[in-house]
């Protein structure tokens, strides 16, 4: 949402290089979504919607071009604040969590089915609603509140919610179930990101968490968290890179970027509201607009990028019954295995054997982690028939 606030802006040169990591502009957003707030990536297609001042409504974009294929309306809802849109096998989550004033008791979740999204452009949806469990105050405080929120992902069997805390610049992780009721949102992990954090995707093809944000004079950044870490919703509690993306080309200070998604095991998008400000007779605006990121950390944990004929290891795949794992040396003994599925959620660990017995696993995508007693590790997408 475009904050009622004024920032004084120092814009400077600032190179973004962080090794082989690059952000491109793709297109200009159509004007019907200057302030496109979340993203998602499905059925090869781009999701996003505004944050408010609009109808319920999604708009589906063409990846190419940028023009909008559909639009379709959650007949159930109201369209108070959306701020960000998850999605797990079979479902697509709508947060309207936005809280700058920090007074609202109606923070809800929407929760439309895919099915219903892809054969009608009208949709009824669940709906969640849920409060912080630490959260006693609520008498309005414009932007000065740190039960904010700006972004959601589904990870394991949780929906996470990362606040926007204006206060202290951190953001907190919440955890509710992702069913229909009203529920208690549980704080599970904080950080402090020195800035504001405006959008989160997980990634599970790496394992990994990417959130998007910008700092108090505006200067847009990334958080990556690696999937080095604990088993439990801490997602904090791992390696946290940050990633600056202020560069005289594409991203300047000013930039209020929003929604992000992985489209592939190591891409994303990210997408720019429309912002407009004047300050001593000098108007600076900055169009809607959506820009492709590619992460060189994901490319270390990437699962299609790894060229398994080159390495010690070779993987029955896809699997029948029996996963099997061959070392072709002693170097690339086998610590642990595991199998998660494509939300994160662990199945199955098993340490110092190579086979795992997956007959009574459904058909579908799994992610092997392999860890070798040497302290590497390997990830692959395995297929079960």
């Amino acid at each position: 949402m475009i904050k009622k606030h004024v920032y004084i802006y120092c814009f400077f040169l600032s190179i973004y290089c962080f090794g082989q990591s690059t952000i491109e502009e793709k297109f200009e957003l159509p004007d019907e979504i200057k302030e496109t707030s979340g993203l998602l990536f499905f059925n090869e297609k781009i999701i996003t919607h505004n944050d408010s001042g609009d109808g319920p409504y999604l708009y589906e974009i063409d990846t190419i071009n940028g023009n909008i294929l559909r639009v379709i309306t959650i007949t159930n809802a109201t369209h108070t604040d959306w701020e960000d849109i998850s999605q797990d096998d079979t479902h697509i989550f709508i947060a309207d969590i936005g809280n700058n004033n920090g007074d609202r008791e109606d923070l809800k979740i929407y929760k439309i089915l895919k099915s219903d999204y892809s054969s009608s452009t009208n949709v009824a949806a669940e709906i969640i609603t849920f409060s912080y469990e630490d959260q006693t105050d609520f008498s309005s405080q414009p932007n000065n509140t740190n039960f904010d929120a700006e972004a959601i992902a589904v990870y394991q069997d949780s929906l996470l919610i990362f606040t926007k805390n204006w206060v202290d610049n951190k953001t907190n992780a919440y955890a509710i179930p992702k069913i229909l009721g009203n529920h208690i949102a549980e704080k599970v992990s904080s950080y402090d990101v020195q800035g504001l954090i405006t959008g989160v995707t997980y990634n599970p093809y790496t394992d990994a968490f990417l959130f998007s944000g910008y700092s108090s004079i505006l200067l847009p950044f990334l958080i990556y968290i690696d999937q080095n870490r604990p088993s439990s919703l801490d997602v904090f509690g791992g390696s946290v890179t940050r990633i600056n993306l202020v560069n005289s080309i594409y991203l300047e200070q000013g930039s209020q970027i929003e929604g992000i998604a992985f489209f592939s095991p190591t891409k994303y998008y990210i997408s720019r509201e429309y912002f407009s400000s004047s300050m001593a007779g000098i108007t600076l605006t900055f169009d809607q607009k959506l820009y492709e990121f590619y992460n060189e950390l994901d490319y270390l944990l990437s699962t299609s990028d790894i060229d398994l004929s080159k390495s010690s290891i070779q993987i029955s795949n896809p699997v029948e019954e029996e996963l099997k794992i061959f070392p072709k040396n002693k170097t690339q003994e086998i610590l642990s295995l595991s199998i998660d599925d494509i939300h994160g959620k662990k199945l199955f660990f098993v340490e110092n054997q190579n086979t795992i017995n997956m007959r009574g696993f459904s058909s579908g995508l799994y992610f092997l982690k392999i860890r070798f007693k040497s302290g590497e590790f390997l990830i692959k997408k395995i297929i079960k028939k």
